[in-house]
């Protein structure tokens, strides 16, 4: 199955250690980064290849458009595109965990600080298993 890794964070040295783990536990080759939500998501509106998914690794906390208005402009938005979102964030609330929940789009939910068990954890996802199983 085709797909893209889009990573989005305000701080550019989680996106270049998030892209280097994502790349050395070979989950993809060549992910891109976003710094800030609107950024990715007038990517993914410009989109033309609706057959590509898009695997979201999201932050919740960042200022002015955090995570939280990225998933709601996201699911509002009429992005013909298939895409999961994966929240990697510092928070330890557990309401943040309940309310990432309440999003469809919402695949896993995972903790900082980003480690290659992490990029294990998302090969695991039930919902994601079947892009990285061996072919």
């Amino acid at each position: 199955m085709k797909y893209e890794i889009l990573i989005v964070d305000d701080e550019k040295i989680i996106i270049k250690l998030v892209k280097h783990l994502v790349i050395k536990s070979e989950l993809h080759q060549d992910p891109k980064g976003f710094l800030g939500g609107i950024e990715a998501l007038n990517y993914l509106s410009e989109l033309e290849d609706t057959s590509i998914t898009q695997i979201i690794l999201l932050d919740i906390n960042m200022p002015d458009f955090d995570g939280w208005d990225f998933l709601d402009l996201l699911e509002k938005t009429q992005i013909r595109i298939p895409y999961h979102v994966i929240i990697i964030t510092s928070s330890i609330n557990k309401s943040d965990k309940q309310k990432a929940n309440l999003y469809k789009c919402v695949s896993g939910y995972l903790e900082k600080p980003v480690s290659m068990e992490n990029m294990e954890e998302i090969k695991n996802l039930s919902r994601l298993s079947n892009f990285f199983e061996p072919q």
